[in-house]
């Protein structure tokens, strides 16, 4: 009983191996397949990456044009506000200043008017 009781630990034991081989063999073909795989994936997806690489690059490429556009009319627009900023003080001092000066020159002459009008008006008044 113990030969036979052996050689069955034996044949286990040699069917365990097999087995193992076997989990191996099929966990290297499953590995070499899903290699392919993925260098069939990286294959099919470079030019797929290329095209969005060449976009990304585009759209930098744009985006730095724009913004060098918006720069500029910026420095148009700061430019315009600044001459006509200065086209009104211009305006006013060249309207203002005369209108200033015309309406002290009428306050003058109607002070002067008031202060003759009343020794007038009394002498007109003692006359009639």
């Amino acid at each position: 009983m113990s030969d036979t009781f052996l050689g069955l630990i034996a044949v286990a034991t040699a069917l365990m191996a097999l087995v193992q081989i076997a989990v191996l063999v099929f966990v290297i073909i499953a590995m070499k397949r899903a290699r392919e795989i993925l260098v069939r994936i990286e294959d099919t997806a470079r030019p797929l990456v290329a095209h969005v690489d060449d976009l990304v690059v585009d759209a930098t490429e744009s985006i730095a044009a724009v913004r060098s556009q918006i720069d500029r009319v910026e420095r148009e627009a700061l430019n315009v506000l600044t001459r006509t900023d200065h086209a009104v003080h211009r305006v006013q001092d060249y309207l203002l200043a005369p209108a200033r000066q015309g309406i002290a020159l009428a306050a003058g002459a109607r002070a002067l008017f008031g202060a003759f009008r009343a020794p007038l008006a009394r002498a007109f008044r003692s006359t009639n």
